[in-house]
């Protein structure tokens, strides 16, 4: 394994743009080239002395590894030209423009024997990331997901876009097959889906309810995990975590909060007497200067060095690919 790794970013819209910038500062990573067919790449090329080409066939095969950040129409095809050549390949979310598209791209990778990593950079939000190791039961599941219309990867619709994001996270979660998914949707500026709503019901009975728009006229992104004695919420926009706990005294029989009356409570609101006596609230520190996009970059390059697994590998983004289409169907959408 060479000390520097020969990475290439093919695709240099405005994803790939960021993927540029990142790998370019990344250490023991060289960016090796941009690709894409537009003219006006090379001025980004430029920015960070590599070489610009505008055909895969002008892409050398002394390559290391490729991040694909092309529209999602064209990741299989893009992934299967690299994997037959036994390229690792960090593709953004989701996988494929359909499941069997992403499947194919899975069973061509492990054929292959060639890493498949798939860019669900939500996996590596410090928030999420700090009260992962909490999360150990989760009973219902809540994702919200709304921002303005973005006007751009609307080749596909909200569900493929936002909603998958939550998908995957639940589903990596979840340690359980789907029973049942109930869904609606409809369009606003697009062809496809602008709006869309999800109950998800799982064969060990933990339910999830998902939310995602793009016409909203402010952004938020939030996950809340109820589980038997825990509550979790996970702010991925201003990377924020609370857990509230329950008071051991409810375990114990102490403090009976159904045998309790509005004169127990010695004149504090419910809320206050919740807080003070029901529970523990607790806020972990976040790390407010990572770069989810930097992390997940080197952890490309650390699984490329070491053959160790993604934490977001091809099974992964089919998986979310299969739920989506699960969605798409309840939703009656084509």
């Amino acid at each position: 394994m060479p000390d520097s790794l020969r990475i290439a970013v093919v695709g240099a819209g405005h994803l790939g743009r960021w993927h540029a910038q990142q790998l370019a500062g990344l250490d023991g990573v060289e960016l090796a080239a941009i690709c894409d067919p537009e003219p006006s790449r090379k001025a980004l090329a430029d920015l960070y002395k590599c070489p610009w080409v505008k055909d895969l066939d002008d892409l050398d095969d002394n390559l290391d590894g490729v991040v694909i950040a092309a529209p999602t129409t064209r990741h299989h095809d893009l992934a299967s030209h690299f994997l037959n050549r036994k390229i690792p390949c960090l593709v953004e979310k989701p996988i494929a423009a359909t499941s069997d598209e992403a499947r194919a791209m899975c069973d061509l990778a492990e054929k292959q024997d060639t890493l498949l990593q798939i860019g669900h950079i939500e996996r590596f939000n410090p928030a999420l990331r700090v009260v992962a190791d909490r999360l150990d039961s989760p009973r219902f599941l809540e994702a919200v997901r709304v921002a303005p219309y973005p006007f751009r990867a609307t080749d596909v619709g909200v569900v493929l876009d936002l909603m998958i994001h939550d998908l995957e996270i639940i589903l990596s979660l979840v340690k359980s097959d789907i029973k049942e998914v109930r869904a609606w949707a409809t369009p606003i500026f697009s062809p496809s889906e602008d709006l869309a709503a999800a109950w998800i019901e799982f064969e060990n009975g933990t339910c999830a309810q998902l939310k995602a728009v793009r016409t909203a006229l402010r952004s938020e992104r939030r996950l809340r995990v109820y589980q038997s004695d825990t509550y979790v919420e996970i702010d991925f926009m201003d990377r924020e975590a609370t857990v509230v706990r329950r008071d051991p005294r409810l375990e114990s029989g102490e403090i009976k909060p159904n045998n309790m009356t509005p004169d127990d409570l010695a004149g504090r609101s419910p809320l206050d007497f919740v807080q003070e006596q029901l529970v523990s609230i607790e806020k972990p520190p976040v790390d407010q200067d990572a770069n989810p996009l930097r992390e997940e970059l080197a952890a490309f390059v650390h699984c490329i060095r070491t053959g160790s697994p993604p934490l977001v590998g091809g099974r992964d983004g089919l998986r979310a690919m299969e739920a989506a289409d699960l969605v798409h169907k309840a939703a009656k959408i084509s």
